[in-house]
């Protein structure tokens, strides 16, 4: 079982993760609309793209609901 102090310490590295993607995503997604790259591959990096978005965060949103779960070493 973890500590209090690992479970949170796990909270703010998901943290940390999820807004550094959001980041990097929107990032991608703003030099694609602004033409740094054009025609259908540029369409279809922008498709993945969005949904790369919604599959990560789901997965952090989730790993954040499993850390809601946990009880640390000697709570009751």
């Amino acid at each position: 079982m973890a500590t209090q102090e690992q479970i949170d310490a796990a909270r703010r590295q998901i943290e940390r993760l999820r807004d550094q993607h959001d980041g990097d995503i929107r990032g991608l997604l703003h030099l694609l609309d602004a033409g740094a790259m054009k025609g259908p591959a540029a369409d279809k990096l922008a498709r993945e793209a969005q949904t790369w978005d919604q599959t990560y965060k789901g997965m952090f949103t989730r790993a954040l609901g499993l850390l809601d779960t946990l009880r640390p070493d000697g709570a009751s």
